[in-house]
């Protein structure tokens, strides 16, 4: 027998009121929580929860957990339910600019699942407030993202190299820019950046979280090339540790 209420206005009740913030993470000013954390939450709540991955079936009757479109990008969608309380959603697969990726491997759909999970338990009311406050949805950061572990850093420091020359570039037209374009500037600035190594202190993490709330257009650009200053002078960093660590080793 289940001892709680299984309604719609009980499960968000419950649910909205935990305080996840002992297991997000914070990457690029933005908030993310792992969904071996989400899931754990829920079914210490709701053990009884079932979910349900969505696909396609192809003419010979093979059903994918992805769904295609043209050009090769995808998407996944999932259902959780709780009692007679449904609750589904939808992500593409994206890379960590937020861009569908095309033609992705099993190693994307499978990340872009999870993030997805972790989105749908926020409409059953988990960590529903992170995604509040901004614009734009948070995939992942929904996009539920790890902070890349140690063994992959000289892969990302090889990204970020060669995405050296291409530093994010605050949008101009004409003096007339929306606040929108220059949160995704933002945002794009602060992803290129972890790529480098750097990640903001909390007083910049209170400053990014503030401009992309207010779309204060002159606060995002002012921070885009701080951004793009620190991401620089990180990389470099880097750089001077792993030649001092060839000539240790050498």
């Amino acid at each position: 027998m289940v001892a709680k209420s299984l309604g719609a206005a009980s499960i968000w009740k419950t649910l909205s009121k935990i305080n996840v913030n002992e297991f997000t993470e914070e990457k690029g000013g933005l908030t993310y929580l792992s969904w071996s954390h989400a899931y754990r939450i829920m079914m210490e709540n709701y053990p009884e929860m079932t979910i349900k991955w969505h696909g396609t079936t192809d003419e010979k009757g093979v059903t994918r957990d992805a769904t295609y479109y043209e050009g090769g990008t995808a998407s996944v969608s999932c259902s959780v339910t709780i009692g007679d309380v449904v609750r589904e959603m939808w992500l593409p697969v994206m890379d960590y600019r937020m861009k569908s990726i095309a033609h992705p491997s099993s190693r994307d759909i499978s990340d872009a699942k999870m993030r997805c999970l972790t989105k749908c338990f926020s409409l059953h009311g988990l960590a529903n407030y992170i995604y509040s406050g901004d614009g734009l949805p948070t995939e992942d950061v929904t996009a539920v993202t790890d902070v890349t572990p140690p063994k992959q850093k000289a892969k990302a420091k090889a990204k970020a190299k060669a995405k050296e020359a291409e530093k994010v570039e605050v949008p101009t037209s004409n003096g007339a820019v929306s606040g929108d374009e220059m949160a995704m500037a933002l945002r794009e600035a602060c992803n290129e950046a972890a790529q480098a190594g750097w990640l903001p202190d909390s007083k910049t993490q209170g400053e990014i979280k503030a401009a992309l709330k207010s779309k204060d257009t002159k606060a995002i650009a002012k921070l885009v090339q701080s951004v793009n200053e620190l991401s620089k002078a990180a990389l470099k960093l880097n750089d001077n540790r792993d030649e001092q660590g060839e000539l240790l080793n050498g």
